[in-house]
C-alpha cells in the first residue's frame, strides 16, 4: 500500500490520524504545486511503448525523490503531470510550505538539465522540458469517491489557480501567484510579470516568474568545461579527439553538451 500513498499519507492513516470517511472534510490553507512536460507527446509518439515507459518512469521517479525530500505531500500523477501541496497532513507554517515548495520547483528544473543529458544520450533526439505552477490559499481537503473507492485530495478556486499558472508557464518557467511570492520574496528572486487573465477564473491574477534563491551562483564543473554565470571556458586549449581514450571522448562530448544546456538555461534567465 505504501507504493499508492504518499508516505505522509500512509502514515497518517496507519496512526488514526486521518479518518477514512469520505463525508468529513476540512479548509486548509495549503501551497499546491501542478508541473507537466512540455511536448511530451509529440516528442514521444515515434518511440516504442518500453522506451516511453522507461523515459516516464525515470522522470517521475526522480521528481517524486525530489518532492518527498522536500516535504511534499504528492497528490497524484497524471501521465507526465505531477500534483504536489504543502501544509498536510504535515504543517509548520505558510511561510514554510511556500518556500519548500519554490525550492523544490528549482531543484527539479536544475534536474531536468540532467535527465535531458541522459536521455539524448539514450536516443531522445528532441529535448524535454516542465513548465511549472504554484499557489497558496484555502482549499477543501479529504476523502472524494466512493466508499470503495476514494482519492485523499484537495479541491477548490486555489487548485484550479495552481493548474492555470502551469498551463500559463513558458518551458522550464515557474510560475507563482501573488500570495506564493509575498511568502518567498525575502529568499526567492522573482520577476514581476503583470496581472494575467486566466481561463477560468475572473479577474487577473498578479503574476510573478521565480528566477532563483537569492545569492546563489550558478555555476558547474566537468574536468573539461567550467560553467559559470558569465562563461564557458574549456579548461584545455587543445584538445585531440583522435588521441583520447574512449571513455574520455564520450566524457568530452557530455561536456559540451551540459555546456550547451547551461547556455540556453543561463539564457533564459
Amino acid at each position: 500500500m505504501k507504493k499508492y500513498l504518499s508516505p505522509q499519507l500512509y502514515d497518517a492513516i496507519l496512526e488514526g490520524s486521518k479518518d477514512v470517511d469520505t463525508r468529513k472534510h476540512t479548509r486548509k490553507k495549503l501551497t499546491i504545486f501542478f508541473s507537466d512536460v512540455v511536448g511530451f507527446t509529440s516528442t514521444t509518439d515515434s518511440m516504442e511503448a518500453e522506451d516511453i515507459s522507461e523515459l516516464l518512469n525515470s522522470y517521475l521517479d526522480s521528481m517524486a525523490k525530489i518532492a518527498l525530500k522536500w516535504g511534499g505531500t504528492i497528490d497524484k500523477f497524471v501521465g507526465d503531470a505531477i500534483m504536489v501541496f504543502f501544509g498536510d497532513p504535515d504543517f509548520t507554517s505558510d511561510r514554510d510550505h511556500a518556500l519548500k515548495a519554490v525550492s523544490m520547483a528549482l531543484e527539479m528544473r536544475e534536474k531536468m538539465i540532467e535527465l535531458r543529458l541522459e536521455w539524448a544520450d539514450a536516443g531522445v533526439e528532441k529535448p524535454l522540458h516542465i513548465r511549472i505552477g504554484i499557489n497558496t490559499g484555502y482549499c477543501t481537503i479529504g476523502n472524494f469517491g466512493s466508499e470503495n473507492r476514494m482519492d485523499y485530495t484537495i479541491i477548490g478556486g486555489n487548485v484550479n489557480l495552481a493548474a492555470r499558472l502551469e498551463t500559463a508557464a513558458q518551458p522550464d518557467n515557474i510560475l507563482i501567484s501573488h500570495e506564493t511570492y509575498s511568502f518567498v520574496k525575502e529568499k526567492i528572486e522573482c520577476e514581476y510579470i503583470g496581472e494575467l487573465n486566466y481561463k477560468g477564473l475572473k479577474e487577473p491574477i498578479k503574476t510573478y516568474k521565480v528566477i532563483r534563491l537569492r545569492d546563489e551562483s550558478f555555476s558547474a564543473e566537468t574536468e573539461f568545461v567550467k560553467i559559470t554565470e558569465d562563461s564557458v571556458v574549456l579548461k584545455d586549449n587543445l584538445l585531440a579527439p583522435k588521441n583520447m581514450t574512449k571513455e574520455d571522448r564520450e566524457k568530452f562530448i557530455s561536456s559540451l553538451r551540459m555546456a550547451i544546456s547551461y547556455t540556453e538555461e543561463i539564457a533564459k534567465r
